[in-house]
C-alpha cells in the first residue's frame, strides 16, 4: 500500500511517499480503508518534528491519527461492525482496566495509546485499529467532516458532559478559531449553550461572526470584561473553555467566569504557567478540571448529535503525495479550520 512515512524526526521534508506492507485485522480490530484524516497540530507536526512529549515510536513510522474511512475487514470478536461501513476513527486507545477506565473516567488512563503517535498511523491506505475507537458515521456526513470532527468532537462532548452544561448556559471558548476551539464552539451551540467565542486576530473573528454564535470577542480588548458582564446581565460565564493556557488571557478568562462557573483546561500540555486566583475560586465557589481527551461513552453522544446535522469548517483538503504542502500549511497558522488529507 502507498503511505506518508517518515524515518527520522525533522521538518516536513522528512515525509516520504513510500511502499508499505498492509497490516491485518487483528483480534479486537478492524481494518479500514482510509479515505481522510486530519493534518492535526500535536499529534502529527508535533510528532514528526519530536516535539510531541507522548511520543514513543520507533522508525520508519506512520504518522497520522483521527480519521474517516471504509470497514474493509472485522477481526475475531468485533461485533456490530462490518466490511463497508463508513467509520471515523478516535486516535485514542485506553487500557479499560485501570481506575480511570473502570469509573467511565478514561480520558484519564496512564496507559492510554495514541494512533500515529505510539502504533502506527493512518497517512495510509489501509491501516487497522481497535474496534472500541470505531463508529459509524451518518450517511449525509463526508469522509472528510467525519476525519475533521473524529477526535475534537468527542473531547468537547467529554468536557460539556463531565462540567454539566445545560440548555442556555453561557459558555466562553478560547480561540475558537483553531480547530479543536470551533468544534468546541459549534458542539456547545448544538448543545443549546449561548456561546461566546473568542480570537485575537481580528481576519478569524470575522470568520467566526458567520457561524451564528451569541457573540465573537477579543480578549486583548480593554473592554472585554465588562463586554461579557453586558451580554450574560452582569453574572459572567457558567463555563469557560481554555484551550490554550495562556499566562496573559487565562486571568482575563478567569475574570469572566460566574459564581459556580467552571473553567475546563484542554490544552496546556505545552501551555505557560498560569496565575490562579484561589480567593475568587473560594469565594465564588468556583472550579477548574482538567479534561486531556473524550471518554468512550462521548463517542457514543457526540456521533448521535452529530447525526442531526452538526459540521465544522474545513479549511483545505490535500491529496496524500502532497503530505509536506499540508504540514507545512498548518505549521504557518494559515487556516480556519480544519486541514485534512484525501487518499483515494
Amino acid at each position: 500500500m502507498k503511505a506518508a512515512v517518515i524515518h527520522e524526526f525533522g521538518s516536513a521534508d522528512v515525509l516520504k511517499i513510500e511502499n508499505a506492507a498492509e497490516p491485518r485485522a487483528a483480534a479486537g480490530e478492524v481494518l479500514v480503508k482510509v479515505r481522510a484524516v486530519r493534518v492535526g497540530g500535536m499529534l502529527d507536526i508535533g510528532t514528526r518534528a519530536g516535539r510531541n512529549p507522548f511520543a514513543r515510536l520507533t522508525f520508519p513510522h506512520i504518522l497520522g491519527s483521527d480519521f474517516a474511512g471504509d470497514v474493509v475487514e472485522a477481526g475475531e470478536g468485533v461485533s456490530g461492525l462490518g466490511p463497508g461501513d463508513h467509520v471515523a476513527v478516535s486516535p485514542f486507545v485506553t487500557c479499560g482496566r485501570c481506575p480511570a477506565c473502570a469509573a467511565g473516567r478514561d480520558y484519564g488512563c496512564p496507559s492510554a495509546q495514541l494512533i500515529g503517535v505510539h502504533r502506527q498511523g493512518s497517512y495510509a491506505e489501509l491501516v487497522s485499529v481497535p474496534a472500541k475507537v470505531v463508529r459509524r458515521i451518518p450517511s449525509t456526513l463526508s469522509y472528510e467532516q467525519a476525519a475533521a470532527l473524529a477526535l475534537s468532537g468527542p473531547v468537547a462532548f467529554t468536557q460539556f458532559s463531565v462540567a454539566g452544561l445545560k440548555p442556555g448556559d453561557w459558555v466562553l471558548v478560547t480561540a475558537a478559531a483553531s480547530g479543536l476551539g470551533l468544534v468546541t464552539s459549534l458542539v456547545a451551540k448544538a448543545l443549546g449553550a449561548r456561546v461566546i467565542a473568542t480570537s485575537r486576530k481580528d481576519w478569524k473573528r470575522e470568520m467566526l461572526s458567520k457561524r451564528g454564535f451569541d457573540a465573537v470577542l477579543d480578549t486583548d480588548d480593554d473592554a472585554f470584561a465588562g463586554q461579557v458582564g453586558e451580554l450574560t446581565g452582569g453574572q459572567g460565564v457558567a463555563f469557560a473553555i481554555d484551550n490554550t493556557s495562556s499566562a496573559t488571557m487565562f486571568p482575563k478568562v478567569s475574570a469572566a467566569l460566574g459564581r459556580l462557573g467552571v473553567i475546563v483546561s484542554s490544552g496546556a500540555q505545552v501551555a505557560e504557567p498560569v496565575p490562579l486566583d484561589l480567593r475568587s475560586l473560594y469565594l465564588k465557589s468556583q472550579s477548574v478540571i482538567g479534561i486531556r481527551t473524550h471518554t468512550q461513552a462521548a463517542l457514543d453522544g457526540f456521533w448521535k448529535l452529530a447525526a442531526n446535522g452538526l459540521e465544522t469548517l474545513v479549511d483545505r483538503s490535500f491529496p496524500l503525495d502532497e503530505v509536506s504542502a499540508a504540514h507545512r500549511y498548518v505549521e504557518a497558522e494559515k487556516n480556519f479550520g480544519r486541514v485534512v488529507l484525501k487518499i483515494d
